[in-house]
């Protein structure tokens, strides 16, 4: 995924939430680096050859920690699906405003397959987009620099490196999405050529099995499936690299 300006105007009238998704998500990475000390101290308590009975208080906190960042990942996951709900619901409206506005005409030149496969499939893919993905974004770009604010007190070098490092993962693979955009796009027609055609053909069935086409129809559906199998498996390779890249 990419930042997208023109999905980003979609987002007015939730933007406080994806604020407060990003402001929950933030306090979850502190409490995890909060976490991560703790464990760290503990397992050097453990080394120093402490009883278990100084060992206990380590143990409360480090469970306490954990117990917190648990309960504040869940919230910002249950603000993100009420985010995304919310602007599926504006984006459905304004879709089926804008294709009654265009009239009978229009739709009755379109392949219903493509209609359906936008109105609900193409809107729920936008989920995860809108609820997890803009958060997340701000949350990634953001999150290193509190990092950095924390280890410059004790190793400037080391935190400047961090640093670089956290913004080269983050960068790297949206310029690698960017370049590979066309092959994202491929993808998406494949998959509406094959839906419509699969759409179509469940539709007249009766009317194929009547002129003996039903043969044909089933190589034509066995030729879009493999395009769409060719291209999705393209995109999860580049996928694949994209997760190597960081």
């Amino acid at each position: 995924m990419q930042f997208e300006t023109r999905l980003w105007s979609f987002t007015q009238g939730v933007r406080g939430r994806i604020a407060i998704s990003v402001l929950i998500g933030m306090i979850a990475a502190a409490l995890g680096v909060i976490r991560l000390a703790l464990l760290g101290w503990l397992i050097g308590l453990i080394f120093l050859g402490q009883s278990a009975d100084e060992l206990v208080m380590p143990i409360i906190f480090a469970a306490l920690v954990m117990l917190m960042r648990g309960i504040f990942e869940h919230w910002r996951t249950m603000t993100a699906h009420e985010t995304s709900a919310i602007v599926q619901k504006q984006l459905r409206r304004r879709l089926f405003d804008k294709i009654v506005s265009l009239g009978p005409g229009y739709t009755g030149r379109q392949r219903s397959g493509e209609l359906v496969l936008t109105l609900v499939d193409g809107i729920e893919q936008l989920e995860t987009y809108f609820g997890e993905y803009l958060p997340q974004l701000f949350i990634s770009a953001l999150t290193p620099l509190m990092i950095f604010a924390f280890v410059a007190f004790l190793d400037f070098p080391v935190a400047l490196i961090l640093l670089v490092a956290a913004f080269v993962s983050l960068a790297a693979p949206s310029a690698w999405h960017k370049f590979d955009t066309k092959r994202s796009l491929e993808r998406q027609q494949a998959y509406a050529a094959f839906a419509s055609d699969f759409l179509d053909g469940i539709q007249g069935l009766a009317t194929l099995k009547s002129f003996g086409q039903s043969g044909s129809r089933t190589e034509l559906l066995k030729k879009r499936s493999f395009e769409l199998f060719r291209s999705t498996m393209w995109v999860l390779a580049t996928n694949s690299l994209s997760r190597g890249i960081t």
